[in-house]
């Protein structure tokens, strides 16, 4: 049997956890509470997939407009902008429709799971693109009516990802009681799942980084910290998470 093929994060540790790199071609539920890092991990594979790898890449939005989603990466010296112009990132605005507003976006979709679909199938041709990032299910899940509607929903667009071949992050918000799956299917629907936590840890909060399963490749069973700083998400060692 074939080993599985990897893809570079990009996030300096966070390959080491994963023993090589993410499973090619699959979809990755990245969870975690308000604050922990998710959308800053999310562009981060992203934005090094490109630069580091060659791996063009779609950045779907639904939380912040894209014009918000380049202002907060300046401080990080992350051109996005510059990528797009190259053709080699596309932002995707799902925000404008979902916040009532018109979109003045190259790209702009409803917030409808066959919308999504559709543009992500006509982009990745255009763009020959490798990565996805989708921030976040559960902005997009608030559109839809009723809970069974929403599992149907999520269960088509992990098909349909997966056949697409390229590697995707899905980004979700933890409950409020702390369960990763707020629709008891997110985190089934995907290959892997990444867990972003705050803790207290000696009177302090440290953010802390572990995978919770990921199909098909061997990987570290540990929690680690990680820092969000001028170089963006750093896993650290795990004996560095109690100091």
């Amino acid at each position: 049997m074939s080993q599985i093929a990897r893809v570079k994060t990009g996030i300096p540790g966070l390959d080491k956890m994963l023993k090589g790199g993410l499973p090619k071609g699959r979809t990755i539920l990245l969870s975690g509470p308000a604050g922990a890092g998710k959308t800053t991990l999310a562009t981060q594979f992203i934005y090094r997939g490109i630069l580091d790898y060659g791996d063009p890449g779609i950045y779907v939005t639904f939380d912040e407009s894209p014009k918000t989603v380049r202002q907060n990466f300046v401080s990080y010296n992350w051109k996005l902008e510059s990528l797009e112009n190259e053709n080699l990132l596309a932002l995707v605005d799902g925000f404008s429709m979902r916040a009532g507003v018109a979109s003045k976006e190259k790209y702009s979709i409803r917030l409808e799971i066959d919308d999504l679909l559709t543009t992500l199938i006509s982009l990745i041709d255009e763009l020959g693109a490798d990565r996805v990032v989708i921030d976040s299910l559960t902005a997009l899940a608030l559109s839809l009516e009723s809970e069974m509607r929403i599992r149907r929903e999520i269960l088509k667009l992990s098909a349909v990802m997966s056949s697409l071949k390229c590697t995707t992050i899905v980004t979700s918000e933890m409950s409020q009681s702390g369960e990763i799956s707020r629709y008891g299917v997110e985190e089934f629907m995907a290959s892997g799942v990444i867990v972003l936590d705050i803790q207290e840890v000696n009177h302090r909060l440290v953010r802390s980084i572990y995978i919770r399963k990921m199909r098909g490749i061997d990987h570290e069973l540990v929690r680690r910290p990680y820092t969000l700083g001028k170089d963006g998400c750093v896993v650290l060692s795990a004996e560095n998470l109690f100091i």
